[in-house]
């Protein structure tokens, strides 16, 4: 598996990554509280669920916090796993007592950024998520960081966000453009709303630039360079 496409460390002043800015304002000015927890979560797999994720840690680890990225995915089977790191253990481990927090968190994976990876499980993984274990991990991981991205499966796949989101502060629903109907968003929105989570708002991911920019005659500022050297 390659790496995840880290946007800011391709072009530090590239629309993408404006985009990137813009959610994590949008987000500090939705709550400004310390040692936040969001859950980002999508439908169906495949709409960009982590790179949104990760890019989002990104952006808030180069404004000078300390963020950990926790892969809460244990279903797909993965050969590296998310930032295109090879981990022998992962979440899981701590929530089996088998090994401790700080034996696990990869450090500075980019600076400011710490990663908590995962390996894959073949079964019994939402009951893993509802022991009082997730709590005290979660609750630990709050004392020594100012964000804690949990990046979890898709809400068809499994109801671990729902699960999950009763520890966050909020939920980021990413949707992929033209990928899900408004019928299954609706469903996922649903699941969420179950476990009463707070939900920050959506990421749509995946849009077609070239309709995007014909349509509202964008193209001079496509490339955000273009626009700061105006």
């Amino acid at each position: 598996m390659p790496k995840i496409n880290i946007v800011f460390r391709k072009n530090f002043d590239s629309y993408l990554s404006e985009s990137f800015r813009v959610l994590r304002s949008n987000i500090f000015f939705l709550e400004k509280k310390r040692n936040k927890m969001i859950v980002f979560t999508s439908t169906i797999p495949d709409e960009g669920k982590t790179t949104v994720s990760k890019n989002y840690a990104m952006s808030v680890a180069l404004a000078g916090k300390k963020v950990i990225v926790v892969n809460c995915d244990l279903r797909r089977n993965k050969i590296c796993n998310n930032f295109g790191l090879k981990v022998s253990c992962g979440i899981e481990c701590v929530l089996l007592d088998k090994k401790t927090l700080d034996q696990v968190i990869i450090k500075d994976v980019e600076k400011n950024l710490d990663f908590l990876p995962s390996k894959h499980l073949n079964r019994d993984i939402t009951e893993l998520f509802m022991l009082e274990k997730i709590k005290e991990l979660l609750d630990e991981l709050r004392k020594k960081y100012d964000l804690i991205v949990l990046d979890t499966p898709p809400l068809t796949i499994a109801t671990d966000a729902a699960i999950l989101s009763e520890y966050a502060d909020g939920v980021i629903y990413v949707c992929g453009y033209n990928m899900v109907t408004k019928e299954q968003i609706l469903r996922g929105k649903k699941l969420l709303t179950r476990a009463k989570a707070n939900i920050y708002g959506v990421v749509i991911n995946k849009i077609d630039e070239k309709a995007y920019n014909s349509n509202y005659g964008y193209e001079k500022y496509h490339n955000y360079s273009n626009y700061i050297n105006n």
